[in-house]
């Protein structure tokens, strides 16, 4: 598929996801998939060719080698101040950045925040109730950078820091 219908399909699927939480109260189950499309592309990172668990994308040029797990998160303005969660992190993934995108309401990418392995175990810790990788929004934006923001609309900051 050419990247312009690609680019196209998603704007279409941001918009019909919108319309589909304004009509019904419920959010499609899209963000993941636009939140990989928008690091990909806003990052310039790779899909793998051969999935892999939990890797999501790959980096290129100074990034070549490392592996990224990927993670959505839509901010409804009514659920503002409440703990949102994130989708789980595999741990014992094959990764080594997780990248969470933030989409504002409309499902358009807000912020990328990036997060090494390392710091997500230690701020997870050994607790029981946490062996699922469970995390808020936070919790994630405490220990994370952020390598992307709607303003710039480059990836001028440097996920080489993370």
């Amino acid at each position: 598929m050419e990247i312009y219908q690609l680019d196209k399909l998603m704007e279409e699927t941001r918009q019909l996801a919108a319309k589909y939480r304004d009509a019904t109260g419920q959010p499609l189950p899209v963000s993941h998939d636009l939140a990989c499309y928008d690091a990909v592309r806003y990052l310039n990172l790779k899909t793998p060719e051969k999935p892999e668990a939990s890797v999501d994308a790959l980096g290129v040029g100074e990034l070549e080698g490392k592996k990224f797990q990927i993670k959505g998160r839509v901010q409804f303005a009514n659920l503002k101040g409440k703990q949102q969660r994130i989708g789980q992190l595999n741990l014992d993934g094959n990764w080594d950045i997780c990248l969470l995108v933030i989409l504002r309401q409309d499902y358009q990418a807000d912020v990328i925040l990036a997060a090494d392995k390392k710091a997500i175990q230690e701020a997870i810790g050994d607790k029981k109730i946490n062996k699922r990788g469970a995390m808020t929004v936070s919790q994630f934006r405490a220990i994370a950078e952020p390598v992307w923001e709607t303003e710039q609309q480059d990836a001028d900051l440097d996920l080489q820091d993370v």
